[in-house]
């Protein structure tokens, strides 16, 4: 096992390798927010989230989210993968939402009285308001809906701020911060949104980052069965990656909408992704893929070029995105590692010279008394506010010939395939099938002892291992050919995915 992976024993990939699976991780679907109404437009933009608020409906895959958090390490806050470590990085939250990243990082507010708290933005607070049970204050969603869908057409303009309030807490509270709970929303984000001008001075994109990084983290140990965060910025992370992976695009995004001539009318690019039906292809077909990832099946910059066809808040502060300080949700702070993911940038990949992980008691920090958090750790607090002297000083262009020593250091250092018991991935084989194309969708193989070989295994995966004395028979499997094994004599096994959804998917990646 490599030097790294210290957390090993408890985390899920732990029970792929064993034959030990886990059961999947639930993902709650995208609850619809409160109905639009174009007076609420002037204080959404003032709170700096009226871009994400024009993405729309992004639809779940389960057994997508489920492949990646198998890759997620706690560690590092990296996926790791076949050809290095990757995450999503504050240019993602960036480009994709259209939040703001540089700002005031989101502190825990204090302890106040919350039904007056409530009675004063909201103008309304009764016996259904709160959930009960809770430890923390948290506001119903059939309340907010009964209360706030509709804003009376005469409403004075105090009233348009309150129903604005209402929809911008329902905004947060199931897109950019939706948690386990899925009834309710905590009411520590509604002080927010007081000072619509004050609102519009906070770091969004960071707070989102680290909520999503500290529910990935938490999806990773072995007893967990949910994961919450912001999975829609997940999903159109790996989408934007991984162009294999990619649905096809809802009719309704044009290349055309995002480049509008009105910058306050362009929506981010997550815009494209709205809408769009996913594969439903099952999670053992999501990890083989990932087995046999390889250079020419990631884009690495997938934003290159698109520029002057987004909104300008995607663009800004675009430096910061390669800063080193702490990311901070309220009681959640968590590391960020950009030096790990150079090439995402564009730079140089260089080993990481130590490991900058998140302290085991800060992830235990859970959601209570806020009293004395800002002297406590005012270590991150600071950090945070001294941000830009904390950026990556390495300017050195990615050189693909100087890549070798990375690999060597990161193939020694962590599990580069995620393979059950007696299964066996062989990666050219099945791009070969595609025409040598990059975009290969993988197979499982299946070792049978005893049984001699009817094809020498000459094109094995790199790190995969082999059984003893080469003794195993494998499936190669073509939906296109009505289950035939391409070998003889091979009993049929389950099809993950088709050729021809291969070449589909190749030739979809390249309209955008």
């Amino acid at each position: 096992m490599g030097s790294l992976l210290y957390l090993q024993a408890s985390h899920r990939s732990q029970g792929v390798l064993t034959g030990n699976l886990q059961r999947p991780l639930v993902t709650s679907g995208q609850i619809e927010g409160l109905p639009w109404d174009d007076r609420y437009k002037t204080y959404v933009t003032m709170a700096g989230l009226n871009h994400v608020n024009r993405i729309g409906r992004v639809y779940h895959d389960n057994a997508l989210i489920n492949a990646l958090v198998e890759r997620w390490r706690q560690e590092t806050h990296t996926f790791h993968l076949p050809v290095g470590e990757m995450t999503i990085t504050l240019e993602d939250v960036a480009v994709l939402l259209g939040l703001r990243v540089d700002g005031e990082a989101l502190c825990p507010p204090r302890d106040l009285d919350w039904p007056c708290v409530v009675e004063e933005l909201l103008g309304n607070v009764d016996l259904t308001t709160f959930r009960k049970g809770s430890r923390s204050p948290r506001i119903r969603i059939s309340w907010l809906r009964n209360c706030f869908s509709y804003c009376p057409p005469d409403a004075d303009e105090s009233t348009v701020q309150k129903y604005a309030r209402a929809y911008l807490l329902m905004l947060v509270g199931t897109v950019l911060f939706p948690d386990h709970f899925g009834d309710s929303i905590s009411a520590r984000y509604l002080p927010l949104f007081k000072d619509f001008n004050k609102s519009g001075s906070y770091s969004w994109g960071s707070g989102v980052l680290a909520f999503l990084y500290r529910e990935l983290c938490s999806a990773t140990k072995t007893e967990k069965r949910q994961i919450g965060g912001p999975i829609i910025l997940l999903q159109m992370w790996s989408w934007e990656r991984f162009p294999f992976w990619q649905p096809e695009r809802a009719q309704s995004y044009r290349a055309a909408v995002l480049g509008c001539v009105d910058i306050d009318q362009r929506p981010p690019l997550g815009y494209r992704w709205s809408g769009c039906l996913v594969t439903g292809k099952p999670l053992a077909a999501y990890r083989n893929e990932i087995n046999i990832l390889d250079e020419t099946m990631v884009n690495w910059m997938p934003y290159v070029g698109l520029r002057y066809s987004l909104p300008e808040i995607c663009y800004e502060s675009a430096q910061l995105w390669r800063t080193t300080a702490p990311l901070l949700h309220f009681w959640t702070v968590e590391m960020y590692n950009p030096e790990r993911v150079s090439r995402q940038f564009g730079f140089y990949q260089t080993i990481p010279p130590f490991l900058r992980c998140t302290d085991e008691a800060l992830h235990g920090i859970k959601r209570g008394n806020s009293d004395g958090w800002l002297t406590k750790y005012a270590t991150y607090v600071n950090a945070w506010g001294d941000r830009w002297n904390l950026l990556l000083a390495d300017q050195r262009p990615f050189d693909i010939a100087m890549h070798n020593a990375y690999m060597q250091w990161y193939s020694g250092a962590t599990i580069l395939h995620l393979r059950e018991p007696n299964t066996y991935v062989m990666r050219d084989r099945i791009r070969e099938m595609l025409g040598g194309g990059g975009r290969a969708l993988g197979r499982c193989f299946q070792f049978f002892p005893g049984t001699t070989p009817e094809d020498p295994c000459e094109h094995d995966a790199p790190g995969m291992f082999a059984p003893p004395d080469g003794k195993m028979k494998y499936m190669l499997l073509d939906e296109d050919e009505q289950g035939e094994s391409s070998c003889p004599g091979a009993k049929r096994d389950h099809i993950f995915t088709s050729i021809k959804t291969a070449k589909r998917s190749a030739k979809r990646s390249k309209r955008f």
